[in-house]
C-alpha cells in the first residue's frame, strides 16, 4: 500500500510538472523592436509583435513589454480564457509608447 501511494505522488507530479510545461513563453528581438511568442507542446500557437489592443502598427519598445503581455496572454490560455486583450488591459501593463 505505501509503495503504491508513493508510486501515484510520483505519477501525480510528473504530470502536473508536464501540464505546465505544455505552454511556453519567450521574447525575442524584431527589426522594429520587440515581440512574444507562446508555443503549446513546442508548436507555434501566438506570435505577437505588436502592442495588441491598439489601432496601428505599435512595436514592443522593451523586452519587459513584450514579457508582461505575453505573460498576461499567457494567464489567460492556462485559465482556458480567449487570450485577446482589451485596451484597459493593455493600458494596465503600462507599456512604453
Amino acid at each position: 500500500m505505501r509503495k503504491l501511494c508513493l508510486f501515484a505522488a510520483i505519477v501525480l507530479t510528473l504530470l502536473a510538472c508536464r501540464r505546465q510545461s505544455i505552454l511556453r513563453l519567450t521574447t525575442e528581438k524584431t527589426q522594429h523592436g520587440w515581440a512574444y511568442r507562446i508555443t503549446k507542446k513546442g508548436k507555434p500557437l501566438i506570435f505577437q509583435e505588436y502592442i495588441p489592443a491598439i489601432p496601428g502598427y505599435h512595436p514592443f519598445k522593451s523586452r519587459s513589454d513584450a514579457q508582461r503581455t505575453g505573460q498576461l496572454v499567457l494567464s489567460k490560455l492556462k485559465n482556458r480564457r480567449f487570450p485577446s486583450l482589451s485596451m484597459r488591459e493593455v493600458d494596465s501593463l503600462q507599456l512604453t509608447r
